[in-house]
C-alpha cells in the first residue's frame, strides 16, 4: 500500500447555516447544490495549503423546500517535500475537496438528524466534475473581468516599482 500524498492536518467548520422549512406540499424536492472553493498556499512553507470549501443548497421553487443551507469548511493540508507543484495543485483541489465534502456531509447529517423531518444526507458527487465546473466558472469570470477587484490590486502591489537614477 502506498503512502498518502495529500495530508489533512486540521479542519474547521467556519460557517454552518441550516434552516428547516416545512414543506408546503408532499412530493419531489427540486433544489440546486452550489459548490465553490478557494485555495491558498502558505507563504513560506511551500507544501502547505489552506482550502476553503463552500456548499449551498437553493430551492428552485418560489417557496423553500425542506432545507436551505450555506456552509463553509476550511482544511489545512500538507504534501511531502518531493511532490511536484503540478501534483499539489491538482491534489489540493480534487482530493482536498473530496475530503472536506465527506466531513461536511457527515456533520450535516449529524446536525439535521434532530430536525423535524429526515436528516439531510448530501448526495454522492463526482468531485472531478464539481472541481472542473468551478474552475471553468472561475476562468470565465477572470476572462470577463481581467483587471477587476482584489486580484488587480494584489498584482499591482507585487509588481516591482521602477526606479530612475539621476
Amino acid at each position: 500500500m502506498s503512502n498518502p500524498v495529500c495530508h489533512l492536518d486540521e479542519f474547521f467548520m467556519t460557517r454552518v447555516n441550516v434552516a428547516w422549512h416545512d414543506p408546503s406540499q408532499p412530493g419531489s424536492v427540486d433544489i440546486d447544490y452550489l459548490f465553490d472553493y478557494d485555495v491558498a498556499r502558505h507563504t513560506t512553507e511551500n507544501p502547505r495549503f489552506r482550502l476553503a470549501f463552500r456548499l449551498g443548497v437553493k430551492s428552485k421553487t418560489p417557496t423553500p423546500v425542506d432545507y436551505s443551507l450555506d456552509c463553509e469548511i476550511v482544511g489545512f493540508f500538507h504534501f511531502p517535500e518531493d511532490t511536484t507543484d503540478e501534483a499539489m495543485q491538482q491534489l489540493i483541489r480534487f482530493n482536498g475537496c473530496t475530503i472536506l465534502y465527506g466531513i461536511l456531509r457527515g456533520q450535516l447529517a449529524n446536525i439535521t438528524g434532530s430536525f423535524p423531518r429526515q436528516k439531510l444526507l448530501l448526495p454522492t458527487v463526482m468531485m472531478e466534475d464539481v472541481v472542473n465546473d468551478i474552475e471553468r466558472k472561475k476562468a470565465q469570470t477572470r476572462q470577463a473581468n481581467p483587471s477587476s477587484g482584489k486580484k488587480a490590486a494584489k498584482t499591482a502591489a507585487k509588481r516591482p516599482k521602477s526606479s530612475t537614477k539621476k
